[in-house]
């Protein structure tokens, strides 16, 4: 079977480690002929994904499509999958959720619990709304691992906003961040994975470090995977979606937002559950029956981010000392070239003692370094 990947970076190139357990020929396009994913695939194909010509003569050819990120050109999956190429997620559900304004507006629409928002479309419109904040300022379309993203505290503020079309959500006063990641296949079965609780940078807005399974109550992490269950159903969709969801200091359990892909917050299903993010894509892709998503230990993931003030060829400091933790694997993107904030790769961490993860995690943190 003929299946291609829009999009090359390091999602893609896990989703190509493990396609190398089924019978799948492989095609990826990225206009980066030095991506993460390029020398996995079988069949490299140069161009970009927001293009429409690029993606449909790239789709033509194949039996399936996926993505390994929501900012491709919708109208030719629209045409590809009009003409029978099997999109994973539909094209339908990638337009509601590349667009964050479409994103919100569809959860109000679905009776999904989210934090009040309000649509602006331009520092005109904050102006207008300033009894709103403190609040995020969230870009409709383009943000992506914390770039369009920004925190207005009051007025002062409103010149760091967006002068474009974005959400304007009120603050939230949050107990815990995590994640539910749902896979449902053509048959619209379902399989749910543990919630993770997610721990971000302040600074970058990236995932810092997470732990699996959340420590949350029963009762609050049935309500989260009753919401997730709600809304993948919503969707309308075979595929794969990541649920970011915040816990607040009234235990009110409300959907932040949705990826439809695989993500960050599977990561640690590599190693850590029966049936990882990536092969359970692939099953679902290929019409297999859904994966075992229990985990085997718990787990705790550290992005590896590129350090402050460095730029140019990457040297990962410290990279010795974490490979000789026991129980901790290491997960390098293959990117040749680091600058400040940039994902170079990821930790997981496994352990039946969740302090002993939590301190881990920040050694790793601590000893491993991305410099140039």
């Amino acid at each position: 079977m003929k299946v291609g990947i829009l999009g090359g970076g390091q999602l893609g190139r896990m989703l190509l480690q493990a396609a190398a357990n089924y019978v799948v020929e492989t095609y990826v396009l990225e206009d980066d002929a030095n991506c993460p994913a390029g020398h996995l695939c079988h069949h490299f194909v140069k161009g970009n994904i927001k293009d429409f010509d690029a993606v449909y003569n790239f789709g033509k050819q194949l039996a399936a499509l996926t993505i390994e990120i929501e900012s491709v050109n919708i109208e030719a999956l629209e045409k590809l999958e009009s003409e029978g190429v099997k999109i994973y997620p539909s094209p339908s559900a990638i337009k509601i959720i590349k667009n964050k304004i479409r994103q919100k507006d569809f959860y109000t629409q679905n009776a999904i619990l989210t934090p009040d928002y309000v649509v602006t479309n331009s520092k005109h419109d904050l102006r207008h709304n300033e009894s709103f904040l403190p609040a995020v300022h969230k870009i409709g379309e383009g943000g992506y691992d914390g770039k369009g993203v920004v925190v207005l505290k009051n007025e002062s503020d409103i010149e760091k906003g967006f002068n474009a079309p974005a959400i304007l959500e009120k603050m939230v006063a949050i107990k815990k961040e995590i994640a539910v990641i749902v896979a449902m296949n053509n048959k619209k079965e379902t399989a749910v994975y543990p919630a993770t609780e997610m721990v971000f940078d302040p600074y970058l807005n990236l995932l810092d470090y997470q732990v699996s399974p959340a420590e949350l109550s029963k009762s609050i992490l049935n309500k989260a995977n009753k919401i997730a269950l709600k809304l993948v159903t919503a969707f309308n969709s075979a595929g794969l979606f990541a649920i970011e969801m915040f816990v607040d200091e009234n235990n009110k359990v409300l959907v932040n937002e949705t990826a439809p892909r695989v993500h960050n917050s599977g990561h640690h299903t590599i190693e850590a559950n029966y049936c990882s993010q990536y092969d359970m894509l692939w099953r679902i892709i290929l019409d297999y029956p859904l994966g075992n998503t229990n985990a085997i230990m718990p787990s705790s993931i550290v992005n590896i981010i590129g350090a402050e003030n460095q730029s140019g060829k990457a040297k990962y400091e410290g990279l010795n000392d974490v490979l000789k933790m026991k129980n901790t694997f290491v997960h390098l993107y293959g990117k040749e070239q680091t600058k400040p904030g940039r994902k170079m790769g990821h930790v997981t961490v496994m352990s039946k003692d969740r302090n002993e993860l939590v301190e881990k995690a920040k050694e790793i943190k601590n000893k491993l370094k991305v410099i140039a």
